[in-house]
């Protein structure tokens, strides 16, 4: 049996990302896919250090149940769910309606975090540190990891790769600036990877020899109706920051890997042919932004089922373009080109 080695891309979104919880699942079942390096971001840097450490721990059988132990304790944390929907009634998932979400999401436009918030209390940290062997991920050389976080004060993005991983880096990566003060790390201050890489995927192609890049996407690319609440305009307007960072870096990779010669870091650049591949569920779009702060375990793997789902159905029509050709289509790779 060939193997297909491939790169993995995994975008934030809050608790959108059990559906990556679910992507990655129906993709550990695929025998002859190996994953070389993983980036993330947000919750997809959640993912990407659950995934590695429990591939490191015991293959893919390891990574499985690493994700799933992940979501299934984010699901049983006391979090805005147990406030707004403590009886666990309805199908809607969001929280648009609820005046408990209303009231906190004033406060947290009115108020920063450092006043809110004054203790830093971040109700993941203990779980990255008693579930994730961050040692372990830092001496591994089988698979490599990138983490990307914003800088607060130089606006740059900062990735973490395998020798500098921590619990600090994964928060780094997922701080909301609205909701939790900024990740100091070595002096530094970091704010979340999406408002500069979501995620960061050069990397992917300077750090590993591998070509095949699946990216798996969140935030919806496409919303057909225009926005006209307040809310909506707001949300609509992070998705759009959100994906625009993905898209150009996406059109520089593919440009700078056609150049002759080596980039600035003395890697050839030519003879680089990146396949882009991508796992999409625009029907994410259905759930307020306010399903994205949702940790109700139903909900949850409801998202994982709609991943392992789409994820079967890019199996059985792309797979095997894995190593062969790309599968994404070249317009959403080239954001300044018009449509006609």
């Amino acid at each position: 049996m060939q193997t297909r080695k491939v790169n993995l891309a995994l975008q934030g979104g809050g608790s959108h990302g059990a559906f990556t919880w679910g992507v990655l699942d129906r993709l550990l079942e695929e025998e002859d896919l190996e994953i070389t390096g993983i980036s993330g971001t947000s919750a997809g840097a959640i993912n990407t250090v659950a995934l590695a450490d429990g591939l490191a721990r015991d293959g893919k059988k390891g990574g499985k149940a690493a994700l799933t132990a992940m979501w299934e304790a984010i699901g049983r944390m006391p979090g805005l769910a147990t406030l707004c929907n403590p009886f666990g009634i309805g199908d809607r998932f969001s929280f648009d309606s609820s005046p408990v979400y209303l009231f906190f999401d004033l406060m947290s436009r009115m108020w920063s975090p450092y006043k809110l918030n004054p203790f830093n209390y971040h109700p993941v940290r203990a779980l990255l540190d008693e579930s994730i062997d961050f040692d372990r991920l830092q001496r591994n050389e089988t698979i490599r990891v990138f983490l990307c976080a914003t800088n607060v004060r130089t606006g740059r993005r900062k990735v973490f790769g395998n020798g500098e991983l921590s619990v600090d880096a994964v928060l780094a990566s997922a701080c909301l600036p609205h909701l939790f003060q900024a990740v100091e790390i070595d002096g530094q201050a970091y704010w979340d990877g999406g408002y500069s890489g979501n995620p960061a995927i050069a990397p992917l192609f300077h750090e590993t020899p591998v070509d095949d890049l699946i990216i798996i996407g969140i935030n919806p690319l496409i919303r057909p109706e225009l926005p006209w609440k307040a809310s909506e305009i707001i949300d609509r307007t992070t998705e759009i920051s959100f994906s625009t960072a993905l898209f150009l870096e996406l059109e520089a990779v593919k440009y700078v890997l056609a150049l002759p010669g080596r980039d600035q870091d003395g890697h050839p650049l030519k003879g680089r042919n990146p396949r882009l591949h991508e796992i999409h569920a625009e029907e994410l779009r259905e759930f307020g932004a306010s399903s994205k702060l949702n940790n109700e375990l139903r909900f949850l793997r409801h998202l994982h089922a709609i991943g392992r789902r789409i994820a079967s159905e890019w199996i059985d029509k792309h797979l095997d373009a894995v190593g062969k050709e790309s599968t994404l289509a070249a317009t959403l790779t080239a954001p300044s080109v018009s449509d006609r």
